[in-house]
């Protein structure tokens, strides 16, 4: 998970709530336009039992799951145990700094604050304390789907540029994309739609194969524990990315904007470039360079993919996401087989997984969302526009179900299938109608 834009509230809940009671102190103090009535009506410290200290570490552990996960790291819940601070002043001030609502039902959800007495409730509502933030149910759904949807956007962003700026200046005809990327049947301008169809479904079946066939791999090389293999496997292919693909992209944006450069520039740009990017990946890295390098895979991968011609890639689209569904509902699925062994270890998943708080998505979803989105660009700028909000609404709604069902659930079939109908609408029946005002407006 990425704590990163979660590290200086982090700190500053650590300096509020450090050992020896010393951080509750400070939360009192934050407080200092109360009355002096109150502040001397503040019990005095208290010295718990071993016991009475597992209980409130119990209540603590609880309460910070809800509203600060990050305290439960680092044994701030050990140091405020063994301060001498009364539980009801010590969960009064926590309410006071995190909840957002002060209703019923949030003390409900908190019966340790209930064990403290009523009066203490009371107390705390006859005051009227005005909400000061906090993580509520909603805020806590929206700040972790912000840092999925936006690593998401980039990514499609940067897809579509790429496609408007780099596809144009490229050598590669679309007769020779057919040779170059497709497996089985090329696709030719000049062929009728029933042979465009029947070619795009054939490349897609053999495209899909290979991907059952590449998991599968995986799936039984994690079971017999062959991790070094996997890891050159995923460093390898990573750094043919980074190394080669990466220096396309170089080269085409020295052409679209003119810029001169020798092949030993060339040379020490890409293997710093490459070297850092399989180094913060794999390896060891700051977390916002690990996430960058994860967005620009995904960009240059979808970007090769948009190359494909356009019946092989919708009826691709369609078919990735169908073999999306089986390979993780399936009880045989790969990726449920995948999952399942990671869980039993309580290990990491292998594979190039983009971890956002308390999310997890694959590359091969940045990829075929913003192939999706990219292959849109192609036609018009509506359409892709239309495509960017269908997708970023199915992975909303996807993570909605995935904290309905609580298990892991495949992250493409909504979007594409949003994708696809509103390009397909927004091409056939949005984009004439805006073409025909804009004449009769000129």
């Amino acid at each position: 998970m990425s704590s990163t834009e979660e590290m200086p509230i982090i700190a500053h809940d650590q300096l509020e709530e450090a050992s020896d009671g010393g951080g509750y102190t400070q939360m009192v103090n934050e407080n200092e336009g109360d009355s002096k009535q109150e502040k001397q009506e503040q019990p005095k410290g208290v010295s718990r039992t071993a016991e009475e200290k597992e209980v409130l570490k119990k209540k603590l552990e609880k309460f910070y799951a809800e509203y600060n996960p990050s305290m439960l790291e680092g044994g701030h819940i050990e140091s405020i145990v063994n301060s001498n601070t009364p539980d009801g002043v010590l969960f009064r001030r926590l309410f006071e700094k995190y909840v957002h609502d002060d209703s019923e039902d949030d003390y409900e959800e908190h019966p340790q604050i209930v064990d403290e007495g009523k009066q203490q409730r009371k107390v705390f509502k006859e005051r009227k304390v005005k909400p000061k933030g906090g993580h509520t149910l909603a805020r806590k759904f929206s700040d972790y789907t912000m840092a999925l949807l936006i690593p998401v956007s980039m990514t499609m962003i940067i897809v579509v540029w790429a496609v408007t700026n780099f596809t144009p200046i490229s050598k590669v005809s679309d007769a020779s994309q057919g040779g170059l990327l497709l497996p089985v049947a090329t696709e030719n301008k000049n062929d009728s739609s029933s042979e465009k169809f029947s070619g795009a479904v054939l490349n897609s079946i053999v495209i899909v194969g290979f991907f059952i066939l590449v998991t599968s791999i995986m799936v039984v090389l994690y079971k017999y524990n062959c991790m070094k293999i996997i890891a050159g496997w995923l460093i390898t292919s990573s750094a043919m990315i980074l190394y080669v693909m990466g220096w396309i992209w170089f080269d085409l944006f020295c052409t679209k904007y003119q810029i001169p450069y020798d092949a030993i520039s060339c040379f020490i740009i890409l293997l710093n470039f490459g070297t850092v990017g399989v180094i913060c990946i794999y390896f060891r890295g700051h977390p916002k360079m690990t996430q960058a390098y994860l967005v620009a895979t995904s960009s240059i991968m979808a970007w090769f993919l948009t190359r494909i011609p356009e019946w092989t890639t919708w009826v691709l689209l369609a078919a990735v996401a169908l073999y999306d569904v089986f390979s993780v509902l399936c009880p045989k699925g790969p990726l449920k087989a995948l999952v399942e062994e990671s869980q039993k270890r309580d290990q990491a998943i292998p594979g190039l997984i983009y971890e956002s708080k308390s999310y997890k998505l694959g590359l091969g979803d940045f990829v075929f969302y913003s192939v999706l989105v990219g292959r849109a660009a192609v036609y018009d700028y509506l359409p892709w526009v239309v495509c960017f909000l269908a997708v970023l609404t199915g992975l909303c709604a996807t993570l909605i179900c995935l904290g309905i069902f609580r298990k892991a659930l495949p992250a493409l079939p909504i979007s594409i299938a949003l994708g696809i109908i509103f390009n397909f609408s927004t091409r056939y029946v949005l984009l004439p109608y805006d073409i025909r005002y804009t004449n009769i407006r000129i």
